[in-house]
């Protein structure tokens, strides 16, 4: 089991009013599962996703991800968990727009403290097993929207990770381009990696092995998506 949630809780005080997020969430995540969770605007998914992601901290339950009890980390240990064991793709992309596609993939080694020729060998692999070695020394207003998606999986695999983390991650593409992405993510995940995908829209989760459903901070189901 990679990652292991139980009754997980997060409030928001909003002066004298507390709002109820996530209510009492259970998630287990086991090496080489492709899940998915889908929910509707409002409904805690980001919530949830910046839990996971080790962005925000829970206000009650255990969260381990590997051997690690998540809960008890420093801010300086959390920041060690997401650059080492976690690979995000954002909606946005999230590339620094003055970077080639080369550095930007380098970037979490740079903070790892990787020598420079390691770091630009690992980044060029990463860049080759998404398809653009041809493009390593573009910068991003150089590449389609689909060409960005992919730097930045790149950058979210460079560092071999135990899970990758995917919010939306065709939400700002075209159709085609978005396919494409998916397409990418199943040959990952045939080669072994583990994945979980936020997203609202049931046909690009119908792409995960299993899908569950969040509404409303409330966190159901867990069949295959069958």
């Amino acid at each position: 089991m990679i990652l292991e949630m139980r009754d997980i809780c997060k409030d928001y005080a909003m002066g004298k009013n507390v709002t109820h997020v996530l209510k009492n969430v259970d998630l287990d995540v086991e090496q080489g599962e492709y899940l998915a969770i889908m929910g509707p605007s409002g409904s805690g998914k980001t919530t949830l996703m910046n839990l996971v992601g080790c962005l925000d901290t829970p206000t009650s339950g255990s969260y381990n991800l590997g051997d690690r009890d998540i809960t008890k980390l420093t801010h300086r240990q959390l920041a060690e968990v997401r650059n080492k064991e976690i690979g995000f793709v954002f909606q946005s992309f999230n590339l620094l727009p003055k970077l080639t596609a080369l550095d930007n993939v380098a970037l979490p080694l740079l903070y790892g403290g990787v020598r420079k020729s390691e770091r630009r060998r690992r980044a060029a692999e990463a860049l080759e097993t998404v398809g653009l070695s041809d493009r390593m020394d573009y910068r991003p207003d150089q590449l389609s929207g689909g060409q960005c998606q992919r730097v930045a999986i790149a950058r979210a695999i460079v560092g071999k990770p135990k899970m990758l983390l995917a919010d939306e991650p065709t939400g700002a593409l075209d159709s085609a381009s978005g396919e494409q992405v998916m397409e990418l993510f199943a040959r990952l995940h045939d080669s072994g990696a583990t994945i979980l995908m936020i997203t609202h829209d049931r046909s690009i989760a119908d792409h995960a092995d299993h899908i569950r459903f969040i509404r409303d901070g409330v966190l159901s189901g867990g069949a295959g998506n069958e």
